[in-house]
């Protein structure tokens, strides 16, 4: 008998769960998360601090080219756990925040795409309002404060504010309390063009799929954004009176969904002030 969806996800937070009262005995300061030293003569899953070997810029390069499933559940602190059982290597935070974040990945399923280290920390870093660096002396990989910047820029239109809400940003116009949102859904790398066209497809029905669950990629237009192919879906949202419109694309190496929710009577205002936006839209990242 087939494992479902739903009992896959009770055994992942049952192994997270385990993992943390296994290794509850050594979890302290100064790094939150992760791994120490077991106290008290008993013998931890987890070799101490100082047993752990330094690795070599070339050992760094080759840890965060290397690749996992995108799967991320529960906490920092308990994905922490989990993270050191199957990868054998520590992520921990100084800073309290971090540590108790929740977790969630966009990440497709990895039959689809598997992302590398980098990608997944990357994904981490967002999340928690926090950058990831390599600790030499205690071979940690940290996530602490400040936030990594964006990897785009934008022109807001008059009136508009922007408030980053770690994974998304959003975008909030003077005569409404919502207006468009900006989500960041991962890197990918080492992409063919079929394998673009079926991230860009997951990353348009992540959205589309709850706003009309019966409409399908064939439905949605190609546009450019940016210089990049975009999937642009609009339909009549759930809730009475209220419109969605979305662009879901991948611009260097990362899945952008564009996403606006708005009143009927606010359509003349809203649509003007967002297509002037995303018409705005640059990736400044590096290459």
């Amino acid at each position: 008998m087939r494992t479902s969806s739903l009992e896959k996800v009770l055994e992942k937070f049952l192994v997270v769960v385990l993992l943390n009262l296994l290794t509850a005995s050594f979890y302290a300061d100064p790094v939150i998360a992760s791994p120490k030293k077991a106290v008290g003569g008993h013998t931890s899953a987890a070799p101490s601090l100082q047993k752990r070997r330094t690795l070599s810029p070339a050992e760094q390069q080759k840890f965060l080219e290397a690749r996992m499933p995108g799967v991320m559940i529960g906490t920092f602190r308990s994905y922490a756990s989990l993270f050191f059982a199957t990868q054998d290597a520590c992520i921990g935070t100084h800073d309290q925040d971090v540590s108790e974040t929740s977790l969630q990945s966009w990440y497709p399923k990895k039959e689809l795409y598997m992302p590398t280290h980098a990608e997944l920390f990357d994904m981490i870093a967002r999340q928690t309002g926090s950058s990831f660096s390599y600790e030499p002396k205690s071979d940690y990989w940290v996530f602490h404060p400040p936030p990594m910047g964006l990897p785009y820029k934008i022109a807001k239109a008059q009136g508009w504010t922007e408030q980053n809400r770690r994974g998304y940003v959003a975008y909030i116009p003077s005569i409404a309390p919502v207006g468009m949102d900006i989500y960041l859904l991962g890197r990918y790398s080492g992409l063919t063009p079929d394998k673009e066209k079926l991230i860009r497809e997951y990353g348009a029905k992540l959205f589309s799929s709850h706003i009309a669950p019966h409409s399908t990629v064939n439905e949605m237009k190609e546009v450019t954004v940016d210089g990049a192919t975009a999937l642009y879906f609009s339909s009549p949202a759930p809730k009475p009176g209220l419109l969605w419109r979305q662009w879901a694309f991948l611009k260097d190496g990362e899945l952008y969904v564009i996403v606006s929710a708005y009143n009927k009577e606010q359509k003349e205002q809203i649509e003007r002030d967002v297509d002037f936006m995303v018409d705005s839209f640059h990736s400044c990242q590096a290459r």
